[in-house]
């Protein structure tokens, strides 16, 4: 397995989420972090990145998608009850995703 074939596993997980969720992304959910990490990933390997390279990237995406929730307003579950006190503070789920791929960057490199 090559890099190419590990950036399609966050895309392939992204759309899976979406669906199975039936979220969009700005719905502050997990989605809005596998999704920036899996195009960072796609980014990387079209550049030629190494496996490395391509999952700190991965990593990077994921971070920003992160960081983005911090602005969004939960319409999900029990966080969209308190909407107003989630405002500033990253989406879970969407940390756990970054959290995810950090690990998997351990463990290939």
């Amino acid at each position: 397995m090559g890099p190419g074939e590990l950036a399609d596993f966050p895309a392939g997980f992204a759309r899976g989420i979406a669906h199975r969720g039936k979220c969009r992304l700005g719905d502050r959910t997990i989605l809005d972090a596998v999704d920036a990490g899996a195009k960072k990933a796609q980014e990387a390997c079209a550049e030629g990145a190494d496996m490395g390279a391509m999952l700190r990237r991965a990593a990077e995406g994921a971070k920003e998608g992160v960081k983005a929730t911090e602005d969004m307003l939960p319409k999900y579950g029990k966080a969209a009850v308190f909407s107003a006190k989630a405002k500033g503070v990253p989406d879970q789920g969407a940390v756990a995703r970054q959290y995810f791929l950090e690990g998997l960057g351990r463990y290939f490199l």
